[in-house]
């Protein structure tokens, strides 16, 4: 394996390559600038990185040229200044409605060339060349001179990317091309098909180290965990990936089947909705009826929702969501009975914009993409979930803590006032199960707490670590509240980094009554991303509760308890006493798209069973109200006289901001309300 570069004594390189007009930061001389000239190339992911802007920035860390967002056949044009100096880095950035932005950065060695790709595999390249392993960071690491970027150092790591990825390399007949020169059409065809095929994920762990996971995504079985292969960027020699089978991989061509069936769903969506639909579940326009399978909204089934007004796109029959436009789509994997998995980002006439997946069908080789759903007759999901827990009562600021996991997603359904679930069973990709049951006043069913007894969470805590652990050396778990859920012996940063992000989870469902072994129904759900280690934890930013928010809260909270008397007969309003804003979103985090306020309330059987009410918000939102609403006939934590408001002796113990990443990654600010048991040695 070709020795990282980065890492190369200067005196390896050679004299020669010091008197090239291409050598970097930090070489000891002066590149000559560049007269003014065109670079150009492709950036995308797979489909086109619809939306970016292309920065180039030269050796001296000075941008030097910007191109026109790119387009959906993903070519750009920038044309450099006249003193820019090589060599280049190029940044491709997008930020989206939820503020949210994703990058992919490129090199340019020398001003004699002209071609310069961005896409996942110069980003890895990037990231290679990197002292830090964050490609972001490269730029300034050039100018710094930390890292240096020279025909040499480019031409080695391309190589060592390449050995790394042969075997897909190969599966997809792309050895022998250039990753940073080698002109592509985005169609999902040739290099492209690759791109389609692969994921790589560089995620920061400290100021000077990334975790990397390059998988491939393709057709397995259900429960078959993916090919993928992990590893830090301080290591200097990486196996490659095992032997591809090219027929598990996307069929050429696909990204433009993506494209032309999003395509169809827009013109769907931009019919009023007195022609799209009729009553609360019948899709009567023949281009609405077009994009799913058979031509027959009827044969939809995803996660127990068939389509109708209250079911899967109930947005169809919202006259708000006329408009709505879908794009950015993306191959997620193949499913084994050939359905494909796709992802797609949606953006509202308002502006709001949400990332998803959706499960779709060919009907014959080469055919149209349609709509059919993943066909499970029972709700479920599971997502990597990050949480920042602050305790902002009682004076514990000093126990606050991170935690990172996974949520496991089943909703907790009704009839006739009763669960409909006795449990589900789930196993994680690990071979660990889980058991999730249902409870009085929660949206989902929650994992089990000490006693057995279904606790107040869903979120399984695989780690576990003070915010600041100078002030506070015991584990989160000896002082934390029983209903919540932690794993008996934590991961480790390693184990956390090394699970796949395609992770495969099984869920067994019991239905109500059923107590034996036998389940009802088994399904299998994947992940889009993995949890992050604490480490790349700690370089998130976090939306947060303005102080003059927390201030209300303190202010208002039981002196005791520290929990929060909501007023009855109101909503609960995250805003402060004078209307100012609730929250703040720091340069960096992502702006909460939902709130969820937890509490008890106190029944007419003087039992205090739990709620949780959540609102969604735009990105551009800092204040907002939360409604009550009863989970079920059961729960009366809400006023029985104005809608929307909750009713008396009710409590709130804990609220949060919500966000999600594109990969469908969570984060969840939580400001806890209660006492902890701090009768644990520090």
């Amino acid at each position: 394996m070709t020795k990282h570069p980065t890492r190369l004594a200067a005196g390896l390189i050679g004299a020669a390559i010091l008197t090239l007009s291409a050598c970097g930061g930090g070489s000891g001389s002066t590149p000559p600038a560049t007269e003014s000239v065109s670079l150009s190339g492709v950036a995308a992911t797979g489909g086109a990185f619809v939306g970016a802007v292309i920065t180039v920035i030269d050796s001296t860390g000075r941008v030097v040229g910007t191109s026109a967002p790119v387009g959906d056949d993903g070519t750009y044009t920038v044309t450099l200044a006249a003193n820019a100096t090589a060599p280049f880095v190029l940044v491709a950035s997008r930020t989206d409605a939820n503020g949210e932005t994703q990058s992919l950065v490129s090199v340019l060695e020398s001003a004699d060339q002209t071609v310069a790709n961005v896409t996942p595999i110069t980003n890895l390249i990037a990231s290679r060349l990197s002292a830090s392993g964050d490609p972001t960071k490269l730029a300034t690491e050039l100018a710094a001179g930390t890292t240096e970027i020279t025909p040499t150092a480019v031409a080695e790591t391309v190589a060592e990317v390449k050995t790394i990825l042969a075997p897909l390399l190969e599966a997809t007949g792309t050895s022998d091309a250039d990753p940073l020169k080698d002109s592509f059409v985005v169609d999902g065809t040739g290099y492209d098909r690759l791109l389609d095929s692969i994921s790589i994920n560089i995620i920061p762990a400290s100021s000077s180290t990334a975790n990397i996971e390059i998988a491939v995504k393709q057709q397995l079985d259900e429960g078959t965990q993916p090919t993928a292969l992990s590893f830090s960027s301080v290591a200097t020699e990486v196996t490659p990936l095992p032997t591809i089978d090219s027929a598990t991989l996307v069929p050429s061509g696909t990204a433009a089947l993506i494209g032309e069936f999003l395509g169809r769903l827009t013109t769907c969506y931009a019919l009023p909705t007195t022609n799209r639909v009729s009553g609360n579940s019948t899709v009567t326009a023949s281009a609405c009826q077009a994009v799913f399978a058979g031509n027959d909204p009827t044969s939809y089934l995803h996660n127990g929702s068939t389509v109708s007004s209250t079911g899967a796109f109930a947005s169809l029959f919202n006259a708000s969501a006329v408009g709505v436009v879908f794009s950015q789509g993306s191959y997620e994997f193949t499913r084994g009975n050939g359905d494909l998995v796709i992802g797609y980002k949606s953006r509202a006439t308002d502006g709001s914009e949400t990332f998803g997946t959706f499960v779709v069908r060919q009907n014959e080789t080469g055919g149209p993409l349609y709509l059919i759903g993943n066909q499970y007759q029972y709700p479920g999901g599971v997502s990597a979930y990050h949480q920042l827990r602050r305790f902002i009562t009682l004076d514990q600021e000093d126990y606050s803590y991170y935690s990172t996991g996974y949520t496991i997603n089943v909703a907790n359904l009704q009839s006739g006032g009763s669960a409909v679930f006795n449990r589900v069973e789930v196993t994680t990709p690990r071979g660990n199960v889980l058991t999730l049951l249902p409870g009085s006043g929660s949206g989902n069913l929650t994992l089990p707490d000490g006693n057995g007894a279904a606790s107040g969470t869903n979120f399984i805590r695989q780690r576990s670590e003070p915010l600041n652990p100078t002030l506070v050396t015991a584990h989160p778990r000896d002082y934390e509240n029983a209903s919540l859920f932690f794993v008996n012996t934590d991961r480790t940063e390693e184990e956390l980094a090394s699970a796949s992000s395609q992770g495969v989870w099984t869920f067994r469902y019991f239905l109500a009554g059923n107590t034996g072994n036998t389940a009802d129904a088994t399904q299998t759900y994947k992940t889009r991303a993995r949890a992050l280690t604490i480490g790349e934890l700690r370089t998130k930013g976090f939306a947060a509760l303005t102080a003059g928010m927390v201030a209300d809260i303190q202010s208002g909270a039981d002196a005791t308890a520290g929990t929060l008397r909501l007023g009855a007969d109101e909503p609960a309003y995250i805003e402060t006493d004078g209307g100012g804003d609730g929250w703040s979103v720091p340069s960096g985090a992502l702006p909460p798209t939902s709130l969820t306020l937890f509490g008890r309330y106190l029944n007419a059987a003087n039992q205090r069973p739990r709620f949780d009410d959540t609102v969604s918000v735009l990105s551009t939102a800092r204040k907002a109200t939360i409604s009550c609403a009863a989970a079920s006939q059961n729960d009366t934590h809400c006023s029985s006289t104005v809608p929307g408001a909750f009713g008396a002796n009710v409590d709130a113990n804990g609220l949060h901001l919500f966000a999600r990443e594109s990969t469908g990654r969570e984060y969840a600010h939580f400001y806890a309300m209660y006492q902890l048991n701090l009768n644990q040695p520090n």
